[in-house]
């Protein structure tokens, strides 16, 4: 990993050479043509640096310890009101296609290091709220909820995660009122066609099965089915463990499909397989998928491959209390997209170099007292790097990564700190589920003057 990170790197630095250098590159990244003319302290590759090292403290601060220490520049710095005229000027979209430079360079780059599940990368898609301020502005442009209580503004993202890779390969971030199921049939045409996507039952629906079987090439899918539906009732009843049925469309999904380029009648049948799920707790779950028994795929691999869904909700956690996703550094509706995006992209990084540091070999010794190289193998659990940690060193270390023009020794110092801190996997718990207050879902919240300054 650790020559697929240097040329991941070397490629994101290429990107940021053909934004300024390439006027028709840059017209995607900037908001007018004028922008990103003249030499300033804060230049367009200082800017997009700024941003994704994601500042959470007061940024007067944050500028002054970027000028002073990371580019070792102490009489260029610049303002925060010189900050924020700066990047009025950046389109968030530079984030979305430096993120998929990164992904896609790791696909292609690392294609040996590349986890799969029978050939297929394994993607989980999931929707979560992002809390805002309620700025007039963001209120306007993002909405929220308003009741007899009280009021919030927020906003939606569906994202598509690679549990085994730990990636954010989409992001899609949208008003509060845009639905995850809208959002979630955009995003098929993205999928790939080595992928394996799995679904919580929130998205199970005719049109969701339709559009995976009937895509050019047919995508692979996994979805957790609602008891509510008719069929799906009969099938817990009928005691079996799996079987093929068909689903008959709701006025609904004709509608849908209409509007996504599908005329279809209320008798046109779509084939799906059941597999039946028993859990540790009494209950059952029902997936819908189109990985068919004749294929290989057994039942007994469903239960497991379901619980790879989890990661994502690993993979949010992450964005927001690791990094801080819902602590914004800017108060315009711009200036929310890129931290959003930015936030994606850092978090994709991280994972990457930390991988590196834990596939790397590790000095340690055995119980015979003599040295061996790995993981620590005196635990009783496997053992993982400290995310949060490593997070933090990380985010120290980032605008390195681009400023040197040999990363490899800052790599080397963030695999060694990395390898100081291992945390267990306790791999088989549960815990009840918490029901929170819709009204109080964000952890973090952000006021228009205060963030700490150290």
């Amino acid at each position: 990993m650790f020559d697929v990170n240097i040329k991941i790197i070397s490629e994101l630095k290429h990107f940021l050479e053909v934004c300024v250098n390439d006027p028709d590159v840059m017209d995607l990244c900037r908001n007018s043509k004028s922008d990103f003319v003249r030499n300033r302290k804060l230049s367009f590759e200082r800017l997009v640096l700024f941003i994704v090292k994601l500042c959470k403290k007061t940024l007067s601060v944050e500028l002054d310890y970027f000028f002073e220490k990371e580019l070792n520049d102490p009489l260029g710095g610049c303002s925060a009101s010189a900050f924020s005229q700066q990047r009025s000027k950046l389109d968030y979209l530079f984030f979305q296609l430096w993120n998929e430079v990164l992904h896609k360079s790791f696909y292609h780059y690392g294609a040996g290091h590349v986890k799969r599940w029978r050939g297929y990368r394994v993607i989980a898609a999931d929707g979560t709220a992002v809390s805002l301020l309620s700025t007039q502005a963001l209120s306007q442009y993002f909405g929220g909820q308003r009741n007899p209580q009280g009021s919030f503004t927020g906003a939606k993202a569906l994202l598509h995660y690679d549990v085994l890779n730990k990636l954010f390969i989409n992001a899609h971030f949208a008003t509060y009122r845009t639905g995850e199921l809208t959002m979630a049939y955009a995003a098929i045409d993205k999928l790939q066609t080595d992928t394996l996507t799995i679904y919580d039952r929130n998205f199970c629906n005719y049109k969701m099965v339709a559009l995976h079987r009937w895509a050019e090439e047919e995508r692979r899918f996994i979805i957790r089915g609602k008891e509510s539906h008719k069929f799906i009732a009969e099938f817990i009843k009928s005691g079996l463990p799996s079987q093929e049925v068909y689903m008959l469309p709701t006025p609904s999904a004709i509608k849908g499909l209409k509007q996504s380029g599908f005329i279809i009648t209320s008798t046109k049948k779509l084939k799906v397989r059941l597999v039946r799920v028993d859990l540790l707790n009494g209950k059952t779950e029902v997936l819908l998928t189109n990985l068919w028994e004749d294929e290989g795929f057994d039942n007994d691999l469903f239960k497991d491959l379901y619980f790879m869904r989890w990661n994502i909700e690993t993979g949010i956690s992450v964005l927001k209390n690791l990094l801080g996703l819902e602590s914004f550094s800017g108060l315009t509706v711009q200036s929310v997209k890129q931290d959003f995006y930015a936030t994606i992209f850092t978090s994709n990084l991280a994972s990457l170099i930390i991988r590196q540091a834990e596939e790397m070999p590790v000095e340690q010794h055995t119980n015979s007292g003599k040295p061996a190289m790995g993981r620590p193998r005196t635990r009783n659990w496997p053992m993982q790097i400290n995310r949060n940690k490593a997070t933090a060193k990380f985010r120290q270390k980032l605008v390195e990564l681009f400023i040197a023009k040999q990363p490899n020794e800052t790599l080397e110092y963030l695999s060694r700190c990395f390898r100081k801190h291992w945390l267990p996997v306790r791999n088989g718990r549960t815990y009840p589920r918490k029901r929170k207050n819709k009204q109080n879902f964000c952890k973090h919240r952000t006021f228009t003057n205060y963030k700490a300054a150290t």
